[in-house]
């Protein structure tokens, strides 16, 4: 399993909060408007009809503010509006030999200035337009590019996905022809499987030196209490010195592990 957040930046919502937000349909009908235009909560319980009451609205904007994701603003108590406030992705990848789970969670930079038009490259063709329907057509066509590119790209991603789950599929198969009868007298033998799994699910971030920690929460072990994780650290060091044994690119150096793939 992967957990990723911005680099260099503190992700603020957990991705067990992020999932509980996300998989209610009301939540995602209100991000999916305020990520339109802002709106006030009576708008909003207006879109919905007899559906939702006001009062059910109100209780999801307070979950989605409280949470980061949205905030309110202006002067007059009576028209309060909200919007977003933070740039958020999630990718989930589950098959039968590969589980992945990708979440991006930022609050939106106050100035914006990422966001200015010079910066797409297109600002000198832009300034050339003179008329509002010739600048509508050109950011309009603009946009269906870089929408059929993400199209292309998400093909692309799940090409190489499939090929991914390929190789994870004939190494299970390599360590089951050649190391099944060792792992059958072992006493954690799924266990030992499950980390050399883990390794090799994404051998970028276990490349060279291992962190002990972050094999500890691809393997959920981080939810346990310090005693029991503690426990199986020392269990997952003795399991990875088992199979350095079997596997010349798996080695201990010192209080040191490398992964020499």
């Amino acid at each position: 399993m992967e957990l990723e957040g911005q680099e260099g930046r503190n992700i603020f919502l957990s991705l067990d909060n992020l999932l509980e937000i996300l998989g209610n349909p009301t939540r995602r009908i209100i991000l999916s408007k305020l990520a339109k235009i802002p709106l006030g909560a009576s708008e909003l319980a207006a879109s919905f009809g007899k559906k939702i009451s006001r009062q059910a609205i109100h209780s999801q904007l307070k979950m989605l503010s409280d949470s980061g994701i949205i905030e309110s603003f202006g002067d007059d108590p009576r028209n309060i509006k909200y919007r977003l406030k933070s740039n958020l992705s999630l990718r989930i990848n589950i098959t039968p030999d590969y589980y992945n789970i990708n979440y991006n969670i930022v609050k939106v930079d106050e100035t914006r200035e990422n966001l200015e038009f010079k910066n797409t490259g297109f600002d000198l063709d832009y300034q050339k337009l003179r008329t509002t329907n010739k600048k509508f057509r050109f950011l309009g066509e603009k946009i269906k590019i870089i929408e059929q590119n993400l199209r292309n790209l998400e093909e692309e991603r799940n090409e190489l996905i499939h090929s991914k789950e390929c190789f994870i599929v004939e190494l299970k198969n390599v360590m089951t022809e050649q190391y099944e009868d060792t792992f059958s007298t072992k006493e954690q033998p799924n266990l030992e499987k499950e980390i050399f799994y883990t390794l090799f699910y994404d051998p970028v971030k276990y490349f060279k030196r291992i962190n002990i920690d972050k094999l500890l929460d691809d393997m959920f072990f981080s939810e346990m209490g310090p005693i029991r994780r503690d426990q199986h650290k020392v269990s997952i060091r003795h399991l990875l010195r088992d199979l350095s044994n079997l596997m010349d690119f798996l080695r201990e150096d010192e209080d040191d592990w490398f992964f020499e793939i």
